[in-house]
Formats: C-alpha cells, sequence, structure tokens
C-alpha cells in the first residue's frame, strides 16, 4: 500500500485553522482547547505546536486569515464607471464571504477572549470603517451621496452587514444573502424614512 504523501506545511497550517475555527465556532474560545483542535484536525499534539505556540496564537492566526480574506473581496470602486453596479458586488462579496461558513460570525464577534485578539478584531474594523467612510466621501465629493458624516455612516453601514447575519447565527437561522444585499442596497438608496 502506498504511503500518503506528507502535507506541506501551507497546507498542514491550513487544516489546523480550519479545525479551530470549526471548534472555536462549536464551543467558544474559552471552552475549546488544544486538545479538541487537534482531535478536529487528526494531527499529533507535536504537529500542532510545531505551528503555533498556543491556542491563543491560533485563534490570533485565524482572526488575521478571515479579517483579510473579507478585506480581499472587496474591489476599488472606478469613479468614471457605473457606481451602482460596483457598490453591489462589493456588497455581495462581503456578505458572501460573511456567509461562507458557520465559523466566520463567531470569529467575528469573539471579543473579550484575550487583548492580542481584540486588537485584530478593532484593527479590522476600524480599517473597514474608514474604507467605507473614504467611499463615502468621494461619493460626496462627486455628487452621488447625500450630505453627512462619513464616519458615523460608515458604521451604520457595517452594522447593517453585520447585525442581520449576527442576529441569524444567533437564532440559528438561514439568511438569505440575496435579500440581504437587496435591503442594504435599498437602505443605502432610499433610506427608510418618506420625505414629502
Amino acid at each position: 500500500m502506498a504511503r500518503a504523501r506528507a502535507l506541506t506545511p501551507d497546507v498542514r497550517r491550513a487544516q489546523l485553522l480550519a479545525a479551530a475555527c470549526r471548534v472555536l465556532a462549536r464551543k467558544g474560545y474559552a471552552r475549546a482547547s488544544v486538545s479538541d483542535i487537534i482531535r478536529e484536525a487528526g494531527v499529533a499534539r507535536g504537529t500542532f505546536y510545531n505551528y503555533f505556540e498556543s491556542k491563543q496564537a491560533l485563534f490570533h492566526a485565524a482572526l488575521v486569515d478571515l479579517t483579510a480574506h473579507i478585506h480581499g473581496v472587496v474591489q476599488p470602486i472606478d469613479e468614471t464607471a457605473d457606481l451602482p453596479p460596483q457598490v453591489l458586488g462589493n456588497i455581495t462579496r462581503v456578505v458572501g464571504a460573511m456567509l461562507s461558513s458557520d465559523e466566520v460570525v463567531p470569529l467575528l464577534n469573539a471579543v473579550g477572549h484575550d487583548e492580542e485578539a481584540d486588537a485584530v478584531l478593532r484593527s479590522f474594523y476600524a480599517d473597514a470603517t474608514a474604507r467605507v467612510a473614504e467611499a463615502l466621501r468621494r461619493g460626496q465629493a462627486i455628487g452621488v451621496v447625500r450630505p453627512g458624516d462619513p464616519q458615523l455612516r460608515a458604521c451604520c453601514l457595517i452594522g447593517m452587514v453585520r447585525e442581520p447575519i449576527f442576529q441569524a447565527w444567533l437564532a440559528g437561522e438561514s439568511l438569505s444573502a440575496d435579500e440581504l444585499v437587496m435591503e442594504v442596497l435599498t437602505f443605502m438608496s432610499q433610506g427608510v424614512l418618506e420625505t414629502g
């Protein structure tokens, strides 16, 4: 019988991160242990420690990878091209990334377990807010976004995407990505109150 080929370090690291995300989503950070993670990954304890010095280090790496992935799906807006399809595309990709697995939401809401992880989450949300605020400022400058505080509006827009996903996860319900995208886009373009 042929012997299985050894995994490359990158593939092994990804395997450990995926296993950790599943365990953390199921048990939460405080209750998850290194033993749980190595059992989920099907590796020896020594293999785990070849890649990560602790559960905290692995959690930090998982957050860094996840936040980089979400940031990576956002495409720069070309102000010379039709704007609504570009905005729709970015919202669709962000929602898709956040709904891509059951592990994303618990990780993005795992605040208060350790300072290093909290710093990653603060950085992620600060960067996301700054990116959206800058897009709103540019939109105001070219006359396609109503006047208002771009920073505050950016926080609200991020919450409009994050909160329905989080609440659906808490309730164990499914959420239609298409419906969420259309509600966010409708809210952005029309607002909530009728003015007349």
